[in-house]
C-alpha cells in the first residue's frame, strides 16, 4: 500500500496548475513503476487537502449553486485518481509492461459527531493572507497558522473501505488500483448509506484498506525523509524504527507535535497491530533506500 500525500502533487496551492500537477503526476507515476518492477504487488492512495481547499474557495466565488464538501471530495477522487492513472498508464507502456490501472472512487464508513461537526480539526487549502481571510471568514471556520489562514474541516475517524471486496478482485486480476483519494467519501450507514459533509485523513484510511486486504506493508509519502521527534526545535532527532508500542509511547509524550506526521504515526501503528506488518514514513526522493532500510523511519510489529 502506497499512500501519496496530497502536497506532493501541489507544492504551491494558489499557483497550481493543471500543467504543474500533470509533471508532479508524471514523476510519481515514475517512482511507482520502480518500484513495481522491483517486485512490489502495488495499491495506491491519495491525499487531497490542497486540491479539496482550493475546490472550496472556488465555490465561495462562483455565480452558481455550491456543492457540498462531501460532492468537492468526490470529485477530487476521480480529479488526481485520474491524472495519476493516465501518468501510470503511460509509463507502463513506455517501459513495456502489460498493466491495467483502475480508479476506484471510495465510500469510507465513518461515525461522525456532532461535535466533529461544531469543532472541525483538519486544515485544508492554501494559507490565506488576513486580507483574503477577511473576505471569506464568515463561511467557514478557519485557524490561523505561522504561514496564514486555512479553512477546518471535520475529520472523522475510517471504519471500513466499502468497497476492500472489488479492489481484493481487482488486485488478484493482475489491476493497479488506485483507491481512497483524499481518504475516501465519508459515508454512515445508519438507515441506508449517506455521504457526509468531511475529510478523512487518507493515511488512517490508508491504513484501515491495508489491514482490510492483509497487505504487508504500508508505505507512506510524505515531504520530509523520516519522523523526527520535536520537530522544528533545537534538539530534534531523527527516528528511524520503532516498534507500534514505542510509537504509541511517542504519541502520548506530545514530541510529535499536532502536525501532519501525528495522523501518520498513528496510521502506522493502526496497520503494525499484527504481527509480520511493517510501515515506512519517508519523501519520494528517499522510497527506494528506505525500502532497504537505509532512510526513512520504519515501524516494525
Amino acid at each position: 500500500m502506497v499512500a501519496i500525500g496530497g502536497n506532493m502533487l501541489i507544492t504551491e496551492p494558489k499557483s497550481a496548475t493543471y500543467e504543474k500537477q500533470w509533471k508532479k503526476s508524471q514523476s510519481t507515476a515514475k517512482l511507482i513503476v520502480d518500484l513495481y518492477e522491483k517486485g512490489y504487488d502495488l495499491v495506491i492512495t491519495h491525499g487531497n487537502g490542497p486540491q479539496v481547499g482550493n475546490l472550496l474557495l472556488q465555490q465561495q466565488g462562483a455565480e452558481v449553486p455550491s456543492l457540498p464538501l462531501r460532492i468537492l471530495t468526490a470529485m477530487t477522487q476521480t480529479q488526481i485518481g485520474v491524472m495519476l492513472q493516465h501518468c501510470l498508464i503511460n509509463e507502463f507502456r513506455k517501459r513495456e509492461i502489460q498493466k491495467e490501472v483502475v480508479v476506484i472512487p471510495t465510500s469510507v464508513e465513518v461515525n461522525l459527531t456532532q461535535e466533529m461537526i461544531d469543532n472541525p480539526t483538519k486544515p485544508v487549502g492554501p494559507f490565506l493572507s488576513d486580507e483574503d481571510y477577511e473576505k471569506v471568514k464568515d463561511t467557514a471556520k478557519f485557524k490561523k497558522f505561522q504561514k496564514g489562514w486555512r479553512r477546518l474541516v471535520p475529520s472523522p475517524r475510517p471504519l471500513s473501505i466499502m468497497e476492500y471486496k472489488t479492489i481484493d478482485y481487482l488486485i488478484n486480476d493482475n489491476t493497479l488500483v488506485i483507491a481512497v483519494g483524499g481518504g475516501g467519501t465519508p459515508v454512515t450507514l445508519n438507515g441506508g448509506i449517506q455521504a457526509q459533509d468531511g475529510v478523512i485523513d487518507k493515511d488512517r484510511a490508508s491504513a484501515v484498506l491495508a489491514d482490510q486486504l492483509d497487505a504487508d506493508l504500508l508505505l507512506i509519502l510524505t515531504n520530509v525523509d523520516s519522523v523526527y521527534k520535536n520537530f522544528g526545535e533545537e534538539d530534534q532527532e531523527e527516528i528511524k524504527s520503532m516498534t507500534p508500542e514505542e510509537a504509541k509511547d511517542l504519541i502520548q509524550s506530545g514530541a510529535l507535535g499536532v502536525g501532519t506526521m501525528l495522523p501518520k504515526v498513528e496510521a502506522c501503528v493502526t496497520f503494525c497491530k499484527q504481527s509480520g506488518r511493517r510501515a515506512i514514513i519517508t519523501s519520494d526522493t528517499k522510497v527506494l533506500e528506505a525500502l532497504e532500510g537505509q532512510a526513512g523511519t520504519s515501524i516494525i510489529s
